[in-house]
């Protein structure tokens, strides 16, 4: 077959491999590289240590791979012929590969295995593989997760009786340094290797079927993912790709590789880091821009989000083209990018066959989402108009050029991969196909995972009130469920009582089908839409769901429930039918004590026993549904009521009363729906911050007050990695005030890790200083790591401020409740100690709650911390608090001070502590707010807490401030004396 397009033509420093490398692997097309083009820029990446972009050149990336592949014949001791050796490890892009292909040079296989995975599936793919060496990078959530796979393996006799004699072999992965410094080796061309032989295996998803499947691809297939360009109409040779944040153990990683190699395109990753860098939308924007990537390869919930920014809009408009691929984009954020010049280009592959469309080099003036089938597929489309006019299935065909890995099928006799991918022709141009849907029925979000719905809908079936159930979900984050109810408990979903009701009814067998899902899988009351009797869903001949046609003709109620999760309320909950003060007392406080899920007195303030802001959202939105309903007050009253109206009435009693007034028009609202008429301080500008739900990705630092340009205080949250203690603060401040909250993109990988994630985020909203800083009870460690990276970075801090707690009072041993028992000498790295700490650690919180009259949340929090039933908000917080205090044991115990772990102390574990603070010279002195009821209390002798008064403090810090408060371990939070302090020289006129 001709090529279309020569790569390469042009370049003074890249010659392609002869004949698009026909007869070549990826091996021995590295070393031509090697030794014809050198000098050809292969990696690019914006250095950490801002010294500008670095460049690696094929002469240095080959060094590598050979210094890889010598390393792991060092460490790969088998007599096995081409032995699979599998990796589990979070490592930067460019270690990453080179480990791959150190594997493939040791004559050996590689296997990638995905982070995602549980240890019962990477049990399940290395039974499979036979693998008896498993590459762990030596971060504390990988190490745990390969050993609990690999003892799964031998303890649930997984494994064959050889295995079990010689056990899987867990070798620490390299870092980039081992490999890329290695410049005096002498390198040795690749052995010869059969074309047809096993170069790597990658693994399916495992969305259809119990387990991920492994999927063995050839030299010559593997090599053939990356010869697409020559048949498209764009040389990429010179070309600038960004991949940041694209995984290596991902065929979407892999084959931009191959491309690379065969083209002369350059491509940019995330700096080589150790731990490496977690992808989110802003850290994989900025590394694109400022490398000047000319393309970007991405995935869709990543441009979903730069969507949002006209500001990144109008810099994507720049790049040459932006690839999606990886998920289906929204057909309305595609539309609007290309609607502003945005060059979006689909990528459409499969881990069985590689990419399968041509590369154009513009748009379709048919529509940005159509593409073409590419040249080097043999494609076979099946006409499968049940889904739709036009709609075909795609079978890949066994060719010259491309040969799928995986063959289900037969055509014409021809071994063929069924994809099971539905594509609609374009109805004019017969050589454009677009995206329906998958034929096998599963659901792609937006994020790029999938759901298998056909477990989950089996097990709904079985449920007798249930006729028939969809589960959808497609473009959006998290699944939901069309169901039909049995004929005798049909009713019409218009009817919220009634809805309710039944969705209460079949609640139990919901949880119970997606008690196994992952988490974007499982279903809440909300995404449950019922069919309407008046709509039945449309079935086939025999009896079966007509799937799409169902999920279409509820698209509008489906659209719906999505966007009722924005104002979620409890319609189980009647209004009143009159509103006296009685009448409203039981309605706010039923509304209240639903909504926190135990009775709280009613003149406590809900979010000192707990509330976060969303059950302040769904009390404000059940209150103001029951005013609706009853048209109490007319609708320009209702929508005149403030977003901070739970924040501004905290209690059941003023709650009572506002609602009260609201209802028998004793009150109204300025116009701009911030402020209650009457006797009012000076307005604020600032009161109508609208509070978002908490802990969402991509919403670490919450900006909840923006100031009059001074420079913000940053606020980090408490060990919980909740900020809702944090809240009064957003009403009382009148200086810029931003929070730090914990949120899934938080790596949690070690205690320095985290502070490094959080001063990233801090620099990506606020390059330059000055900083002010201030940590929340057990977070104070992490205030004094990013005061260091400050310092050390040449940043000006000029505010660091600890709320009742530090290091030293954490680490001194006298906190009777959690220190008594750890006497005499432990290991802190063990894990008996750290359960034990554990169990004793939340008697102490439980303590510090009572002191301030908490006890009732504190009892929520024991059992989530104990693992009993608990609301969501408790049991995220109890696991975060845990995984905390791991991470900070890991950190105390590679501290410089602290060297044998086998014979540690409360005196030993001080002085490192202690000794690393010592070294931070800080310019200002540190300010320490000390409560009453708070963590001193604890302190049982008299004594030493005389002694401990400054909470330890100036033992390190002589110089700093220490201000007495009366109050509790939250209450201080809000305390006046402590507001007015923080925001002491930072208030304008």
């Amino acid at each position: 077959m001709d090529f279309r397009t020569a790569q390469g033509l042009h370049s003074s420093t890249f010659s392609p491999p002869p004949d698009a490398g026909e007869g070549f692997n990826i091996l021995t097309v590295h070393d031509f590289h090697a030794k014809h083009n050198p000098n050809h820029p292969v990696f690019r990446y914006m250095a950490d240590d801002h010294q500008g972009v670095k460049t690696i050149f094929w002469n240095e990336a080959v060094r590598a791979f050979y210094a890889a592949s010598l390393l792991v014949r060092a460490m790969v001791k088998t007599d096995a012929i081409n032995p699979v050796i599998s990796i589990l490890a979070s490592l930067d892009p460019i270690t990453y590969f080179a480990l791959i292909e150190g594997i493939m040079r040791a004559g050996c296989t590689p296997f990638p295995i995905s982070t995602r995975n549980s240890d019962i599936a990477i049990a399940h793919l290395l039974r499979t593989t036979d693998s008896q060496h498993l590459f762990v990078s030596p971060d504390i959530a990988m190490q745990e997760l390969a050993a609990k796979a690999c003892s799964r393996l031998v303890l649930h006799g997984d494994v064959n009786e050889k295995a079990k004699q010689n056990p899987i072999t867990i070798i620490s992965t390299p870092v980039f340094e081992d490999l890329f410094q290695e410049q005096g080796l002498k390198l040795e061309s690749s052995t010869i290797i059969e074309t047809e032989r096993t170069a790597i295996i990658l693994h399916s998803s495992g969305s259809t079927s119990a387990f991920p499947k492994p999927i063995g691809i050839s030299h010559r297939d593997f090599l053939s993912r990356g010869k697409a360009q020559y048949y498209g109409e764009f040389d990429y040779c010179g070309e600038i790709m960004s991949i940041a944040g694209v995984p290596m153990y991902h065929a979407m990683g892999l084959d931009r590789m191959l491309e690379m190699a065969l083209t002369g395109m350059t491509l940019v990753t995330f700096p080589p880091s150790n731990p490496p860098l977690i992808p989110t939308p802003e850290n994989v924007f900025h590394a694109a821009v400022t490398t000047k990537s000319t393309l970007i390869c991405t995935v869709p919930s990543f441009l979903e989000e730069w969507a949002k920014d006209p500001k990144k809009v109008g810099v994507l408009e720049a790049f040459k083209r932006v690839h999606v691929g990886g998920g289906t984009l929204v057909t309305s954020v595609g539309d609007i990018l290309v609607g502003q010049g945005v060059k979006v280009i689909l990528i459409y592959a499969s881990t069985e066959v590689g990419p399968m469309m041509e590369h154009r080099s513009q748009i379709p003036p048919e529509g940005w989402n159509y593409f073409t089938l590419g040249a080097t597929i043999d494609p076979f489309l099946v006409p499968s108009y049940q889904y739709g006019q036009n709609t075909y299935r795609l079978i890949v065909k066994k060719c010259k050029t491309r040969s799928p890995a995986v063959f289900n099928t037969t055509v014409d006799g021809q071994p063929a991969f069924d994809t099971n991918d539905l594509l609609v022709r374009h109805p004019i141009n017969a050589n454009l196909f677009r995206m329906y849907g998958r034929a096998d029925e599963q659901i792609k979000h937006s994020t790029g995972e999938m759901t298998n719905p056909g477990p989950i809908e089996r097990l709904l079936l079985e449920d007798r009130k249930i006729a028939h159930a969809i589960v959808f979900g497609r473009e959006k984050f998290q699944a939901g469920v069309l169901i039909s109810p049995s004929s005798d408990l049909a009713f019409d979903p218009e009817d919220l009582d009634k809805l309710s009701e039944y969705r209460n009814l079949i609640w139990e067998t919901v949880l119970h089908a997606t008690k196994d899902a992952p988490q974007h899988s499982k279903i809440i009351k909300e995404l449950i839409v019922v069919v309407n009797p008046s709509k039945p869903l449309q079935l086939t001949a025999k009896g079966t769901l007509r799937r799409q046609v169902s999920l279409d003709a509820y698209h509008d109620e489906i659209e719906n429930a999505y966007e009722a999760l924005e104002v979620a309320s409890q319609p189980e909950i009647k209004a009143p039918t009159t509103w006296d003060l009685k009448a409203v007392e039981n309605f706010v406080s039923e509304v209240v004590i639903k909504s926190l899920g135990f009775k709280v007195d009613e003149h406590d303030s809900i979010f000192q026993v707990g509330a976060d802001s969303l059950i302040a959202t769904y009390i404000r939105n059940t209150i103001i549904r029951g005013l609706r309903d009853t048209s109490i007050v007319s609708a320009s009253a209702i929508q005149a009521i403030p977003r901070n109206f739970i924040y501004d009435n905290p209690s059941i009693a003023s709650l009572c009363k506002s609602v009260f007034d609201i209802a028998n028009s004793n009150v109204s609202f300025v116009s701009n729906g911030n402020e209650i008429e009457g006797e009012q301080d000076e307005p604020d500008p600032e009161a109508g911050y609208q509070w978002p739900k908490m802990g969402q990705p991509g919403q670490t630092i919450l900006q909840v007050r923006k100031g009059k340009g001074e420079p913000p205080l940053i606020i980090i949250h408490g060990a919980g990695g909740n900020i809702d203690v944090m809240a009064p603060l957003q009403e009382k401040f009148r200086s810029a005030l931003w929070f730090v909250q914990g949120t899934p993109d938080l790596p949690k990988v070690s205690l320095r890790g985290d502070a490094a994630y959080y001063y990233h985020k801090m620099k990506e909203l606020r390059p330059h200083g000055p900083y002010r800083l201030a940590t929340y009870s057990g977070t104070h460690l992490l205030g004094f790591l990013i005061a260091e990276m400050m310092l050390k970075n040449g940043d000006e801090l000029i505010q660091l401020s600890l709320i009742d707690h530090t290091p030293s009072m954490m680490f001194s041993g006298l906190l009777d409740s959690l220190d008594a028992e750890f006497t005499g000498k432990f290991d802190i790295t063990g894990k008996d100690f750290r359960e034990r700490y554990q169990e004793r650690m939340i008697y102490g919180l439980f303590e510090i709650g009572a002191r301030e009259d908490r006890s009732e949340v504190q009892k929520v929090f024991m059992r989530a911390w104990q693992g009993l039933p608990s609301p969501d908000h408790y049991n995220q917080m109890a696991q975060t608090a845990k995984a905390y205090m791991d991470r900070t044991w890991d950190f105390i115990a590679q501290l410089p001070g602290y060297q044998d772990p086998t014979q540690s102390s409360w005196e030993k574990i001080l002085f490192a502590v202690e000794k690393w603070l010592k070294g931070i010279t800080l310019e200002i002195p540190v300010t320490v707010y000390v409560a009453s009821k708070g963590v001193l209390a604890n302190v049982q002798d008299p004594l030493e807490r005389e002694k401990w008064s400054d909470l330890g403090i100036r033992r390190c810090f002589p110089d700093s401030r220490v201000i007495h408060v009366e109050a509790g371990h939250a209450s201080i939070v809000w305390n006046e004396t402590v507001i007015k302090d923080l925001e002491r020289g930072y208030l304008t006129a």
